[in-house]
Formats: structure tokens, C-alpha cells, sequence
């Protein structure tokens, strides 16, 4: 008795939401229903969910298996629910059907029977193809619109899973009360100044579990510090178009305290290899740029060698990139496009030295700080703590504002869109105006939301001053006495950067600190010099304070050092540095 042939039935559904359905039974049903009608035995092959539209033959492991069976002569009857149940992707499809029309193989569908041997069933075989492709880009482009119009009209979330601190709730961000509760902890502890690593330890102790049920990681947390999400703003793009909204969601924090904390993420990632290098302490390391490369200054200390000294890192880094040749790395300095012009080394205790000196001799001097004005001045110049968060809350509601006015016109910009895509205008110049005052807008507003967001992080850092004024303003003259730490804590909150550059002729280092503030040459102007309780002026200096650290007197310290044993006295130091004032220095008497 000869044997039957056997009708392979392929099955595979798009989209996990028809799996509980009858879709992949109904395609089972209907191939057997055609074996039974050609009089052969079946074989089912299920693919399960997989995608039609982007896959290839390495994410369809039971087609790929199916074509094996092809090639090897195994397959001559094929059953498929429609043509793009074997794949909508354009090179895939043609793939399949070369195999299936090589090894003659008759291909079953619920639309009729193709032998891609006869060239009229090959020719209805992609005809019917290109229809599906075309079904299919139909489908994905009203699903996009439909994503985007969700996202602008109703602020739906579209992202996949919410941010650690949400859950999503009718499609939309909301705070998850326990997981909101530990992302404030998070942001307050890394902006009171602890470590990622310390944060760690705090969320283990207390058994915080990341998403996925295990332990944070550091990098889980140090990304969930970047977060616009957790001030309450974020941005949906739209892929195919390139249009970006910009979404609003409940903050869990205030929006300055999540600044501080970007620009503290900044200064970490800037001296990170550093930071991970060393247990070392170096006073100035973290403010210390040289201005020749725009490098962060390293640091470097060997104690049986008796050396100790900041250096530009550039030309290593270089080297170490392999960016130089072989024959070129020892070069010193510049080289092409590579290293740094700053080839001397600064001496770390002269430095210190004389750079806490120097802040300290500016800060006793400064009429801003003086015990006499602090309090009046910081009134008149930031408003004093009351009015400086009265107008910190203003910026933010305006910031709010703004973020309604902008979904409002790049909606209205939609709509515009749409009526003129339904030929809703009579002339096309009416559309061109309408969008053109609506782009228009649009740019108005964006650039409004940007200045509100310099304004609120401008107001966050006269917080940040205020905070250091509050702890170091008193007693500003008996700072020597502080310990090496809060030495290095009270320059950070006081200084910006120090630049550093060398003299290629003199070999010295000319250094410019600047401050947060105007300190340099600050002075008080009365009304009436005659009538002093008529009132006066504040005019703020400079920020920059420059120096000179002077190599010939450097090399004649390290020489008395060689000889005595010990570094020289304060007065025999005092001739390494030259102040160079900015202004002319006049001394004010206050009474």
C-alpha cells in the first residue's frame, strides 16, 4: 500500500495578546481540515508568538527547521493560514519562497493553493505578498499616530515598564508608595555628599530589592540618579519622525536638589579613575584644572621617594589610549594633537600652602563676608532664605505653566496637521500661516521653559551658598585651625575651579582661583561718605584671584630642604609667591 504524503501545517501568531485566544487553533483546525480534503497525514508545526514584520530566520527556529526539512526533500505539501503567516519581512519572504519554489513545494493557504512551479500561481503568489506588506506598514502607521496622539492629548505612558519609584495606573505615571519613598532617600543622601557605595549599603541593610527581586548594583543606582522622571519632567520621541514631547509626571523630588545632585554625578565621573586610584588625601586635587589641556589635575605621592606633586595626566592618558606611536610616546610635552605643553609638576605642600593662604588672606578681606555686612549684604544679595525660596516656588509654577502651554500649542499643531491632511483648508496658504504662527509659538515656549530652568538652577546655587555662609561665616580669620577635611570641604564650597598654567620661558605656575563669588577687591560705597547711616553699597569684586608660584624660588626651597631636613619657615615660603592683583587695592575701614 503506498503511503500517504504528509501536509506540514506552520502556525504562528504576531502578538502574545492572541495566545489565550483561538488564533493558533484556528490555523491548526484549518490545516487539518485541508489534509483531510487532500487525503494525507499532517504534521503541525507551531512557532508560537513571533514577530513578522523584523524577523529573520534566526529568531524562527521551527521555520528554520521547516526549510531544513525542505531542502532535504522531506517537505513537498506546506499549509499556512495566510501569506504572512511565513513572514511579512521583504528578504525573508523572498528567501522562503526560492527554497519552496526550488524543491517544489506546494503552498496551502486558507486563499487557495499556490505551485510556485506555474508561473501564474507564482506571479498571484507575490502579488498577494505585496498586498500584505502593504496591510501590514498600513497597520504600523496608524499605530503610530495613535501612540502619538496618545502621548500629546492624554500624556500616556508608552515607555514599557515605569521607572523604579512609579507604577502605571489607567496607562499613566504614578508614584508607587514604597519604591517613591526609597528614591527620595536615595537623591537626599547622595546630596548630602554620601557615596553610591554608602547608599548600597543602606538600601541591603534595609532589604530594598531592585525590579528584578535582586540586590541594587552601584551602576543601578548612579542611573537612577539621572532620572528626569523623579523631578517630574521627561521626553517621548517619536522614532519615525524624529518630533519629541515633552511629558510631565508626579515629582518625587524638588527639582534643585536633583540638579545639585547632576552636577556632584559630573565632578564623581570627572575624578572617578582618581577617586578609585588612591586613599590618599590631597587638599586641591578636585578643584585643581590645567588651563594649557582643560585636564583634571592628578595627584601623586611616593613616599620613599620623597615625592610629592600635582601633574597634567594628559599626555599618560594618551599613552595609555595607545593614541601616540611607539616612537613618539617618549617624546615630552606635545605631541601633534596629543599630550599637554604643561610638562612641570607642582609641588603639593607649597601649593596647599599657599593657595590656602591666599583664599584665606581674600575672604578676611572681603567686605561681602565681613562680620559688619555678611548678614545686610546676603540680604541684598540674594533676598535672605525667605525670599530666595519664595522665588524659587515662583519659577517652579511658571516652569508648570509653561509645560501646559507647551502640550497646548504642540497640540493645536496636531490638529492643524490633521485638518490639513483631511483637505480641511480651501487654501494652502491659510494652513502655511496658521503653522507658521503655531512653530512660531512652539519656539516661544521652549525657550521660555529653558530660561526657567536656568533660573532655578541659578536660585539653587545661592542656596548652595547660603548653606556654606551659614556654616563657615563666622569667625572667618581662625580657619587654620580647621582639620585637613573640612580644609578641603570649606575651599569646595568656595571655590569654582583653580586654572592652572606653566610660563614655557620662567617655569612657573601661574595659578587663577576662582571663586563662587565676587570676593576679590569687593568694597563698600556710601551714599554720603559725611553721612554714613544714610546707607551704602555693596560692589562686587572679581571671582578670579591669581598667583604666581615661582619655579627659581621652588628649586632654592627644595634646596635649604636638603640641607636642614625640613621644609623652610613661613617667611623664608613667603618668597615663592607674587600676588597679582586685579584691581586696585584699597583698604576700607569699616566701622
Amino acid at each position: 500500500m503506498k503511503k500517504k504524503e504528509t501536509l506540514y501545517i506552520y502556525t504562528r501568531i504576531s502578538s502574545r495578546s492572541q495566545e489565550d485566544g483561538s488564533s493558533l487553533e484556528t490555523q491548526k483546525e484549518l490545516g487539518i481540515k485541508k489534509s483531510k480534503e487532500l487525503g494525507m497525514d499532517y504534521e503541525v508545526r507551531d512557532e508560537g508568538t513571533q514577530s513578522s514584520s523584523h524577523d529573520d530566520l534566526d529568531n524562527r527556529p521551527v521555520l528554520e527547521t521547516l526549510l531544513i526539512d525542505v531542502e532535504d526533500g522531506l517537505v513537498k505539501h506546506l499549509f499556512a493560514y495566510n501569506n504572512d503567516r511565513l513572514s511579512r519581512n521583504k528578504q525573508t519572504q523572498h528567501l522562503i519562497n526560492f527554497r519552496l519554489e526550488e524543491k517544489g513545494v506546494v503552498l496551502y493557504t486558507k486563499d487557495g493553493v499556490f505551485d510556485l512551479t506555474n508561473p501564474h500561481d507564482d506571479l498571484l503568489k507575490t502579488f498577494l505578498d505585496g498586498i500584505s506588506r502593504y496591510d501590514n506598514v498600513l497597520r504600523t502607521e496608524r499605530s503610530r499616530i495613535g501612540k502619538v496622539h496618545k502621548t500629546r492629548e492624554q500624556n500616556t505612558w508608552l515607555g514599557g515598564p515605569a521607572p523604579y519609584g512609579y507604577q502605571i495606573v489607567d496607562k499613566k505615571l504614578c508614584l508607587h508608595p514604597e519604591e517613591s519613598k526609597w528614591v527620595k532617600k536615595m537623591y537626599g543622601w547622595y546630596y548630602d555628599g554620601k557615596s553610591t557605595m554608602w547608599i548600597k549599603s543602606q538600601l541591603d541593610t534595609n532589604g530594598v530589592l531592585a525590579r528584578r527581586g535582586g540586590l541594587f548594583a552601584i551602576g543601578s543606582i548612579d542611573k537612577l540618579l539621572q532620572n528626569t522622571h523623579h523631578k517630574g519632567l521627561y521626553e517621548w520621541t517619536d522614532k519615525k519622525s524624529g518630533e519629541t514631547i515633552h511629558q510631565t509626571c508626579p515629582a518625587i523630588v524638588d527639582e534643585t536638589i536633583w540638579n545639585e545632585c547632576q552636577e556632584r554625578r559630573k565632578k564623581v565621573f570627572a575624578r572617578k579613575s582618581q577617586n578609585n586610584a588612591t586613599k590618599k588625601f590631597y587638599l586641591l586635587r578636585n578643584l585643581l584644572v590645567c588651563e594649557e589641556c582643560g585636564s583634571n589635575i592628578s595627584a601623586r605621592t611616593r613616599e620613599k621617594r620623597d615625592e610629592r606633586f600635582y601633574y597634567c595626566p594628559c599626555k599618560m592618558k594618551n599613552w595609555k589610549k595607545g593614541a601616540l606611536s611607539k616612537d613618539k610616546k617618549w617624546k615630552r610635552g606635545k605631541v601633534g594633537e596629543h599630550g599637554c605643553t604643561m610638562v612641570r609638576s607642582l609641588n603639593i605642600p607649597i601649593t596647599d600652602k599657599f593657595v590656602w593662604d591666599t583664599v584665606i588672606d581674600t575672604v578676611s578681606n572681603s567686605s561681602i563676608l565681613k562680620e559688619g555686612f555678611k548678614g545686610e549684604v546676603l540680604k541684598s544679595k540674594f533676598k535672605g532664605d525667605k525670599e530666595n525660596e519664595r522665588l524659587l516656588r515662583n519659577q517652579k509654577t511658571k516652569s508648570k505653566r509653561l509645560m501646559k502651554q507647551l502640550k497646548l500649542v504642540q497640540s493645536s499643531i496636531a490638529e492643524v496637521e490633521t485638518k490639513n491632511l483631511l483637505n480641511e483648508y480651501d487654501d494652502a496658504e491659510i494652513y502655511a500661516g496658521i503653522k507658521s504662527n503655531l512653530v512660531a509659538e512652539l519656539k516661544k515656549v521652549k525657550d521660555d521653559i529653558e530660561q526657567t530652568r536656568i533660573a532655578i538652577k541659578e536660585l539653587g546655587n545661592q542656596n548652595k551658598w547660603l548653606d556654606w555662609i551659614e556654616k563657615y561665616g563666622d569667625d572667618l580669620r581662625l580657619k587654620n585651625d580647621l582639620s585637613k577635611e573640612d580644609k578641603k570641604d570649606y575651599l569646595e564650597g568656595l571655590i569654582e575651579k583653580i586654572g592652572v598654567r606653566l610660563d614655557k620661558e620662567t617655569n612657573d605656575h601661574h595659578l587663577t582661583i576662582n571663586f563662587q563669588m565676587g570676593l576679590v577687591g569687593d568694597r563698600i560705597e556710601y551714599v554720603d561718605q559725611g553721612h554714613k547711616s544714610d546707607g551704602y553699597e555693596v560692589i562686587e569684586g572679581d571671582k578670579g584671584e591669581d598667583m604666581v608660584i615661582s619655579y627659581e624660588q621652588v628649586q632654592k626651597t627644595h634646596k635649604d630642604r636638603r640641607i636642614s631636613g625640613r621644609y623652610p619657615k613661613k617667611k623664608a615660603v613667603g618668597a615663592l609667591l607674587h600676588r597679582l592683583p586685579s584691581y586696585p587695592h584699597n583698604p576700607i575701614t569699616v566701622e
